[in-house]
């Protein structure tokens, strides 16, 4: 695969391909076939030219191996850039839906919920011309708390959701429900996070601060373990390969998470083309009748 140009200015030239080369290693178990997606939201809401940036640089990324992804934008940034949206559909890109608001769901109300989705999926579907069926909850607050949602979803019409991270986390997280897609009693499909296991842990290892944190030798192991995996995907934000400017964001977060969300950068951008060096990358929208065929419908108790 040609090294991406979506992070030149990075590292040297001699470096991105020595680091994507030796992260292409690392995620050779994988299955052939994944989605790329992004989470598209701002890091300093003040001030969203850096994810524009970098939210074209991940497209760049991307498109150098041939492949296309599933691009969740925030309702709000996509009323303020229009012309991202635009990009984003017309560069063949799928675009779905991240919540009107930055806000995970357990702090809303279903009447709330319904609202805010419904003039998100409208700006987003007027704006790239295209119908949006997914949506993902804001850090993954798809949780035992907030199973109301899926009802919600599907009444605001989306066909799937990628919101579910299957394991305890410290954040959000629903220990006991399917690692595998699966679909809530609204018929609302569920494509939950991929997991490395770690003891009785499961960590979202191909995305955010796992994927830039976690050394090799747990990649390759994690990778290993998903080589069967069904509904295989990665995620990032803009900021994930933003080394030239850690911002000003993350202000609802402490001290501490605010320092692991700006640090270690420099290795995402080669590890993401890695990943997909020798893998197809296709949108959700692509892969809808593959994922949802055979998918358990899960009785878990909401």
């Amino acid at each position: 695969m040609t090294a991406s140009t979506g992070y030149q200015g990075y590292q040297a030239p001699s470096g991105q391909t020595r680091a994507a080369t030796g992260a292409a290693r690392l995620f050779a178990e994988l299955p052939a076939e994944l989605t790329f997606t992004v989470d598209v939201e701002p890091e300093n809401p003040a001030d969203d030219r850096d994810c524009v940036i970098m939210t074209r640089r991940l497209m760049d990324l991307l498109e150098a191996g041939g492949g296309h992804g599933t691009f969740f934008i925030l309702g709000v940034l996509a009323a303020r850039r229009p012309d991202l949206v635009q990009e984003i559909a017309a560069r063949g890109h799928e675009v779905a839906c991240h919540g009107l608001y930055h806000r995970a769901l357990e702090h809303g109300s279903p009447a709330t919920l319904l609202a805010e989705l419904t003039e998100a999926k409208r700006l987003l579907e007027d704006l790239s011309g295209r119908p949006v069926l997914g949506f993902r909850a804001p850090m993954f607050s798809l949780t035992r708390r907030s199973a109301w949602a899926a009802a919600v979803l599907t009444e605001a019409g989306f066909r799937y959701s990628s919101s579910v991270v299957p394991a305890w986390n410290p954040m959000h997280g629903w220990p006991g429900a399917p690692r595998r897609p699966f679909r809530f009693a609204s018929g609302l499909l569920e494509i939950p996070v991929p997991l490395g296991r770690l003891g009785p842990l499961g960590l979202p290892f191909l995305g955010g601060m796992y994927l830039r944190y976690l050394p090799p030798w747990r990649l390759r192991q994690f990778s290993e373990q998903n080589r069967d995996a069904q509904g295989l995907w990665s995620y990032c934000h803009p900021y994930d390969v933003d080394t030239a400017r850690a911002g000003a964001g993350h202000s609802d977060r402490g001290l501490l998470a605010r320092l692991f969300l700006r640090c270690n950068r420099d290795v995402a951008a080669p590890r993401l083309t890695g990943l997909l060096d020798g893998r197809q990358s296709r949108p959700f929208v692509e892969r809808l009748d593959q994922l949802a065929a055979d998918a358990p419908l899960f009785a878990g108790r909401l």
